[in-house]
């Protein structure tokens, strides 16, 4: 009963609200690397377990048990009973049951309230601690030999804080999910079958999945009447689109500080040299510093603190981006003239936040929000989402022991325009055949059909993990226009959550493909695979303390070229073999940077010869900092001390976009991409072993194929 009080609609304050009406279980798909496969997957096997066979296209469509598991991403789809619906979905009131993944005021400010759990239990720990009565903690919580055991002569929950924790949340999520009429969530557990009867009978249609559950006197669910349904699925052959937050399995928070003018991207447990982790923040834009400028090298101070938990107004460590100025000129520049207090090509912003001295708690289910803030409450802001840790199983292997072949993932800058699933399909099959283990796909706006079918059959291979980087999911961080500083986020966004497990990250762009070299003395690779060039990077690293290595761009110039005339001979070839012919020799500007009047000498360094570059993130002794586009940093001069420069015959990029003013002025040369990996690519696209063709990589190429509107890749302007 004294529980009870905290469940929040049965307080005063919100009766006669609408707070009772809609109760939501907060379970986002994505977020903290969670994988969502699991929860889509389980709510169709009870839909179609519960549900006879003729009925399921309608009540177990795809996008419904998508639904589910994202539920406020597409609530209003959710909602079957027209009794329940509103005018607008801003006008629903809700109870929320979170589990601290997810800043809801994104979507929803004002319209719902929490259960929260941890109201109860410091008031309860308040009062034992007061009286002092090791039998108060007995006689009102133990109901097992165990616990009366764990608590015998304490006065404090210090031992089952944890257990605690996640027990009253859990009973809380139940109550509060129970007093509200309507439930959304996916729920097909023993508790979710409990929450349901606790509704009654005569409720069961108040709910999206509680009808599913309970039939007690049929084999089979009773279906909701159609005629008081809503959102029924009517055509099971329809592709219904998706919102973008469907598509992912990756969740960001973007939050902004009360002033609007910083955003954190998320909130990080940050791996270190043996076993330890800091607290960080990764984040864009302006927040209160002091740079002060020393006898050898400027110093960055933060001018506000971090909390989380009890643990109160700790230090902040500011890490910024080093740009080619100070950074006083890097950070406060007014060279370009434009509103946003965020990156671009002359405001280096892009920063991490480590807050060094807290320490993560893993005794609580639901995780305290982290705070920052200034001493004066003018910059303030808070991040309750999930911590983000490495995606994956981590595979701790010492940096100094030799292994047969460098793991690699691929940080794939982030994606918008295309809308042809050939490249895609093209670029992510022969990422996989030169020696990249996984790619983390960044996602602005590919979010046609094709292509996200072309992604969802590489995301059951767990060869890629998406991303929703949209404009709206980013609360207006990632556009178009801005693109540099959602590249700069994305990149560091993917180092963070590399770290330990894999040996090198690779950053580029979706028109640049990664090529390698020769095989070496030992010929442990083919011709072309990157192998070498992992190896040569660690190489440099164990004799000259070098970090990561940096490689040439070449462009591709034929896709200009060949654009608007297509041979015969070559419309059923891949992507890759069609567009073949590279520049003959560096294209100053462009590619380089003239060092004589004649151009004789020319420098292609980092960002003169639009260089990207690989990174070493399995050794932890390498400090976490915010990723550039050509080279970690634009200091080229600190570049130099930690960078190695790979020749093109070891690695290199081909730009397939170029630049359509190179189009009189270039001189070309065959260079055909490795037929071992071209064979490789078609024969993996045109292999069916899949069990059901809805994803057959073969079916969405040649459809492709068949709907081409051009001759070329349609997003090459």
């Amino acid at each position: 009963e004294e529980l009870m009080q905290y469940v929040p609609s049965r307080r005063k304050e919100f009766k006669n609200m609408g707070y009772n009406e809609l109760a939501i279980h907060s379970r986002r798909a994505g977020e903290g690397g969670y994988d969502w496969e699991l929860c889509v997957n389980g709510n169709l096997k009870t839909c179609r377990g519960h549900i006879a066979v003729d009925d399921q296209y309608q009540y177990c469509d795809i996008r419904t048990m998508k639904g589910n598991c994202a539920i406020w991403a597409d609530l209003e789809y959710q909602i079957k009973s027209k009794v329940a619906m509103k005018e607008n979905v801003k006008q629903h009131r809700f109870v929320l049951a979170s589990d601290g993944t997810h800043d809801w005021n994104i979507d929803h400010g004002g319209q719902f309230i929490v259960a929260n759990n941890t109201d109860w239990l410091q008031s309860f720990e308040a009062r034992v601690k007061e009286n002092e009565d090791p039998e108060m903690l007995l006689d009102t919580l133990s109901v097992s030999h165990f616990t009366r055991k764990m608590l015998q002569g304490k006065t404090d929950l210090t031992r089952i804080w944890g257990r605690l924790d996640a027990l009253i949340a859990t009973l809380l999520d139940l109550f509060s999910l129970v007093d509200s009429r309507y439930l959304l969530g996916a729920y097909y557990s023993t508790l979710s079958l409990n929450a349901c009867y606790f509704r009654g009978m005569e409720r069961i249609y108040d709910s999206n999945m509680c009808w599913m559950l309970m039939h007690p006197d049929s084999e089979k669910a009773n279906l909701p009447p159609k005629q008081s349904s809503v959102n029924l699925n009517q055509n099971p052959r329809q592709n219904d689109p998706l919102p973008p937050v469907l598509m992912s399995d990756v969740e960001h928070a973007f939050v902004r500080s009360n002033d609007g003018n910083f955003i954190a991207i998320d909130r990080y447990r940050v791996w270190m040299e043996k076993g330890s982790e800091i607290i960080g923040v990764l984040g864009d834009g302006l927040v209160p510093m002091t740079i002060e400028k020393g006898a050898r090298e400027e110093s960055v101070r933060a001018d506000f603190t971090c909390s989380y938990g009890n643990q109160l107004n700790s230090p902040a460590t500011i890490i910024l981006m080093k740009g080619h100025q100070s950074y006083q000129q890097s950070y406060y520049s007014t060279e370009e003239t434009h509103n946003s207090t965020f990156s671009t090509n002359t405001h280096f912003r892009t920063m991490l936040i480590l807050c060094e001295e807290l320490r993560f708690d893993k005794t609580v289910s639901i995780k305290p929000p982290l705070i920052l803030q200034s001493e004066d409450g003018k910059f303030s802001l808070t991040i309750g989402s999930t911590f983000q840790n490495p995606v994956g199983k981590i595979n701790y292997k010492p940096s100094n022991v030799k292994q047969t072949r460098k793991e690699l993932v691929h940080c794939l800058s982030p994606l918008y325009g295309l809308r042809d699933p050939r490249w895609i399909i093209e670029y992510l099959e022969y990422h996989k055949a030169v020696g990249v283990d996984h790619v983390h796909v960044y996602n602005v706006d590919l979010h046609s059909p094709e292509v996200q079918d072309a992604l969802q059959t590489y995301r059951d291979e767990k060869f890629i993990t998406r991303h929703d980087w949209s404009e709206k999911a980013s609360s207006g961080y990632t556009t178009h226009e801005a693109h540099e500083h959602a590249k700069w986020a994305a990149q560091t966004d993917c180092a963070l959550r590399s770290r330990l497990l894999y040996d090198y990250a690779l950053f580029s762009d979706i028109d640049e493909i990664a090529v390698g070299g020769k095989s070496g003395s030992n010929n442990k690779y083919p011709e072309g695979h990157l192998g070498p060039a992992l190896d040569m990077c660690e190489e440099a690293k164990n004799k000259t303390s070098k970090i990561a290595c940096s490689f040439n761009s070449n462009t591709v110039s034929s896709v200009y070229t060949k654009f608007n005339v297509e041979d015969d001979m070559m419309k059923d070839k891949l992507l890759l073999e069609r567009y073949d012919r590279i520049e003959a020799k560096p294209h100053c500007l462009v590619n380089c940077k003239c060092l004589d009047s004649n151009c004789s000498k020319m420098s292609r360094k980092f960002h003169h010869g639009r260089q990207k570059y690989i990174i070493n993130v399995r050794d932890l002794s390498i400090k976490a900092r915010p990723m550039w586009t050509h080279a970690i940093a634009r200091d080229y001069h600190e570049m130099d001390q930690i960078m190695e420069v790979l020749p093109d015959n070891v690695m290199h990029v081909r730009h397939y976009q170029g630049n359509s003013s190179l189009l009189n002025t270039i001189e070309e040369k065959e260079a055909p991409l490795p037929d071992i990996f071209l064979d490789t690519v078609r024969s993996r696209i045109m292999s069916q072993n899949r069990k059901t063709d809805q994803f057959w990589k073969k079916s969405i190429y040649t459809k492709a194929a068949e709907k081409r509107k051009t001759n070329g890749v349609e997003w090459i302007p």
